[in-house]
């Protein structure tokens, strides 16, 4: 399918999955550990109206907004955070390993037309990626 020469914005961009590999103090990867992380004891929210709001869309592939990938580093979560401005250009997605563990995402997320992209990440208020870095993929030591 083509864009016809007339439209000015014929497409759609979404770009806002980010890459986490989680290891220990050892480097071990965590995803690969035996009684490791896995993407079912993972649960994902977004931060709506000043209220955090569990993510959940059955319709999709990862209705949680998490998934993993294998990759020759090892295996990595991958997270599709929140697309709700909480504040200027900024979304929140806390990620949560149990009730007591947890730790947030923030994004720079730049919206222009239809477009969507992650400009900057935070992880726990540190910030971890900047456009035009390298991909968008981040270690966290857990």
């Amino acid at each position: 399918m083509g864009c016809s020469s007339d439209e000015t914005d014929c497409c759609t961009i979404i770009d806002t999955a980010v890459s986490i590999k989680y290891v220990n103090g050892d480097g071990e990867n965590l995803f690969d550990l035996d009684n490791g992380l896995t993407v079912s004891n993972i649960t994902t929210y977004h931060k709506i109206n000043n209220e955090w709001v569990k993510y959940y869309n059955g319709n999709l592939d990862n209705p949680k907004g998490i998934s993993t990938a294998e990759t020759e580093d090892g295996t990595f979560l991958v997270i599709f955070p929140s697309t709700t401005i909480v504040e200027n250009s900024y979304t929140e997605t806390k990620i949560e390993f149990s009730e007591s563990d947890f730790d947030i995402l923030r994004t720079e997320l730049n919206k222009r037309n239809s477009n969507e992209f992650v400009t900057k990440v935070w992880y726990n208020d540190e910030l971890k990626w900047e456009r035009n870095q390298t991909d968008r993929v981040i270690e966290i030591v857990k």
